[in-house]
């Protein structure tokens, strides 16, 4: 039987991973930037103790994790709080799709997979 430890290990190990290698499938398919890009450049720089370019990548990310934090400690209201995070994040998204795109923090990708298929078309 794995321990209770042993799991939490493996969690926090997965989740590493993944901040260090994930790429993001919305963007390796079609080029765009997803509503969650550049958080992780984002925590990057909060981490480093700069918050203005923390919040110049992506200004929801502290909004974000308390998000998450509430969710663990109120899981009565998980669903009320979800639905506002996500409406704040696709109206983050459009704002910035408005007033970056193609330029940064929201850049295009050439190196997506539509692009490759059909660069010759």
């Amino acid at each position: 039987m794995i321990s209770q430890k042993t799991r939490y290990l493996g969690i926090v190990l997965i989740l590493f991973l993944l901040l260090l290698f994930y790429k993001c499938p919305f963007q390796f398919i079609t080029g765009l930037p997803c509503p969650g890009c550049n958080m992780k450049t984002s925590l990057y720089y909060l981490l480093k103790g700069n918050i203005q370019l923390s919040l110049y990548y992506h200004a929801l990310l502290i909004p974000t994790l308390i998000c998450g934090v509430l969710c663990l400690l109120k899981p009565e209201k998980r669903k009320m709080i979800l639905i506002i995070w996500c409406t704040l994040m696709i109206v983050y998204y459009i704002y910035r799709m408005i007033l970056y795109f193609p330029n940064s923090p929201m850049n295009y990708s050439k190196n997506n997979l539509i692009y490759l298929l059909f660069r010759h078309a």
